[in-house]
């Protein structure tokens, strides 16, 4: 009888070295949101991403750079896609910043990004090293970023020439804190608002605060 040829195996799937990282890279974020960073060990992070823990270390020597590699990937890239949207934008300078404000509170607002910013406002003052990287990298590079509309504005005549420096300062802080608001508490605030009430009120507060004002007419 004819000997049947048997086929060769088929070689079997592997995730590509970028994939790994990504799921990793999520595996950490869900990891420090729900356990706190001190408290979340790389074999936490592992089992979450369905990797050996050598695998992991192939990608990230220490916590600390995995945490970094972390706030690179879901943080930092959403401020150079903000950065581009701000450089390409063709209308006006209140028109921009409010379209700013909406990107930044659809970012804040999700779930993973509001995980991130509690854990960095309960934890991070103990890590000064992962403190001042995350002030270098985000904290003044948002503040920038806003300073670059608003300067935008001035410029432009719709905006004060007396903003105080801290207006820059002061739309992340309303923004973060207001996302981890409605978060974790607008369950428990008897007299909640939903999401789009929140932002609209950011939105009235913010640029009512920042648009130039007419002249003062003659005194009677």
């Amino acid at each position: 009888m004819p000997q049947t040829r048997r086929r060769p195996p088929r070689p079997r799937w592997k995730r590509r070295p970028e994939a790994r990282h990504e799921e990793i890279i999520a595996a950490a974020a869900e990891a420090f949101a729900t356990t706190g960073f001190a408290r979340t060990k790389l074999d936490d992070v592992a089992r979450r991403a369905k990797v050996s823990k050598g695998t992991l270390y192939r990608y990230f020597d220490s916590k600390d750079a995995l945490f970094r590699d972390m706030v690179r990937a879901n943080v930092v890239t959403v401020l150079a896609a903000g950065e581009e949207f701000i450089r390409t934008y063709e209308g006006s300078s209140r028109d921009l910043l409010a379209q700013l404000i909406r990107r930044m509170w659809d970012t804040m607002r999700d779930p993973g990004m509001a995980g991130i910013a509690r854990l960095v406002h309960s934890e991070l003052h103990e890590f000064p090293e992962l403190a001042r990287f995350y002030f270098a990298e985000v904290i003044l590079r948002a503040r920038r970023m806003i300073t670059s509309v608003l300067d935008r504005g001035v410029a432009s005549g719709e905006f004060r020439r007396d903003l105080h420096p801290f207006a820059a300062r002061g739309l992340p802080h309303l923004m973060v804190f207001s996302a981890q608001a409605q978060c974790f508490f607008a369950t428990m605030d008897p007299e909640r608002l939903a999401d789009d009430q929140v932002l609209d009120g950011i939105l009235d507060l913010f640029l009512h605060g920042v648009e130039a004002r007419p002249p003062a007419g003659p005194a009677v």
